[in-house]
């Protein structure tokens, strides 16, 4: 296939310079030359371009700027070798004898020819660039089961060019910012290991992502959640109606850019291992589950003297009011105090305060609780204990 597009791109353009003649093959050739060189200056200014043709996703700024700006530099060439094109033209057909016109003719064609050929060859190698770009996703995003056409069309000339290693060439050239290939390589790790979509929802940083109502209904959707397992291709899903809305929503892309930031080696390593060089410091950060049992104990701990006929009807007690009982700790500094009735698939939040570090503790403010601000103490890095309403809660983390 790519020498299948080598030779159309040499066949078309070498025609093309053969009737246009070398003044305009040679303004198109210098201005592929400047277009690429310039395409990547000019791309702050084309960007303001975007919003008035209703490119206003942030995908579309990483690649549609360059792309632009390299066409304007094009158009501008081309049009400046018209214009010179017609002056020799009318000169030679008006002021020199017919022995000459025809000299002239003969050579123009012929210079234009090769002239035409060099914009072809320019072409293609050009066009190794966007074969190269999307190559490389439509190979993550392939499954076993029916792909697009077109998409399996690239995967494949993507493969020859490794096989001839036009590769390198156009690795060079590439303009893609490398954290967008590590994002899609994150994609295609969870999208074809579903059992990390767990793992995933407890990085972190994407806690607070979680707490967005749009993200909590994701995790409840059924449909969804059956594509992910069955490693449904990432057309399939990206089409999917919610994934669709929040895609294609500029402000919901650039929070989750703001919270990730520019390196996603932390994310990859967490995937990859279940820890997170980054965070794991910040031991109370994560979900903690309520430990019925090790609450209990706490009470028998803090009152020694307890009978047992108290006891029971302590338990009895507390057993509704720390069922299903949840805490959230995010990376802003809020936590999140969760109750999740019996039968609903989501969890309500009963108070929802601050943390901050106190040495080797954490000072927590629930409003509503008593005391509203105290200090919890993490045991082991896996167990939480927070004094609420007279009781020490135990939480144990779930990851």
């Amino acid at each position: 296939m790519l020498w299948l597009l080598a030779f159309l791109c040499l066949g078309l353009l070498g025609v093309s310079g053969y009737y246009a003649g070398p003044v305009r093959a040679g303004f198109s050739l210098i201005g592929l030359f400047f277009g690429a060189i310039l395409a990547g200056p000019l791309s702050p200014l084309t960007k303001r371009l975007l919003p008035m043709l209703g490119l206003q996703h942030p995908v579309w700024q990483l690649f549609i700027p360059q792309a632009l700006g390299f066409l304007i530099v094009v158009i501008i060439f081309v049009i400046a070798g018209f214009g010179v094109h017609r002056k020799v033209a009318v000169h030679f057909k008006y002021k020199v004898d017919e022995k000459k016109l025809i000299a002239w003719e003969r050579m123009y064609a012929r210079t234009g020819l090769c002239l035409g050929l060099a914009n072809g060859a320019a072409y293609f190698l050009l066009l190794l660039i966007p074969i190269y770009i999307g190559g490389y996703f439509t190979a993550e995003a392939a499954t076993e089961g029916n792909n697009p056409p077109g998409a399996v069309l690239l995967t494949k000339m993507r493969d020859q060019m490794h096989d001839l290693n036009l590769d390198r060439f156009a690795a060079g050239y590439d303009p893609t910012p490398p954290q967008v290939y590590q994002a899609s390589d994150i994609a295609d790790l969870v999208l074809h290991n579903p059992l990390l979509k767990s793992r995933i929802s407890h990085y972190p940083p994407l806690l607070t992502l979680g707490q967005r109502p749009e993200f909590q209904a994701l995790g409840n959707d059924v449909q969804l959640l059956e594509m992910i397992d069955r490693q449904a291709s990432i057309n399939e899903i990206l089409n999917y109606p919610a994934i669709h809305t929040l895609v294609t929503n500029s402000d919901v892309i650039n929070q989750v850019y703001g919270i990730l930031g520019n390196d996603l080696n932390d994310l990859q390593t967490y995937l990859t291992t279940g820890k997170s060089p980054k965070f794991d410091d910040e031991r109370v950060l994560g979900v903690w589950d309520i430990n019925p049992q090790e609450t209990v104990a706490q009470v028998r701990k803090t009152h020694p003297e307890i009978k047992p006929r108290e006891l029971g009807k302590l338990k009895q007690k507390l057993a509704p009011m720390i069922r299903d009982l949840s805490l959230t700790a995010t990376t802003d500094n809020q936590m999140f105090l969760k109750k999740q009735a019996p039968g609903s698939p989501t969890a309500t939040v009963v108070a929802n305060g601050t943390w901050k570090k106190d040495g080797d503790d954490y000072e927590v403010t629930l409003p509503g609780s008593k005391p509203e601000t105290t200090e919890i103490q993490i045991q082991d890095g896996d167990t939480l204990l927070l004094p609420k309403d007279g009781y020490v809660l135990v939480f144990d983390k779930e990851m």
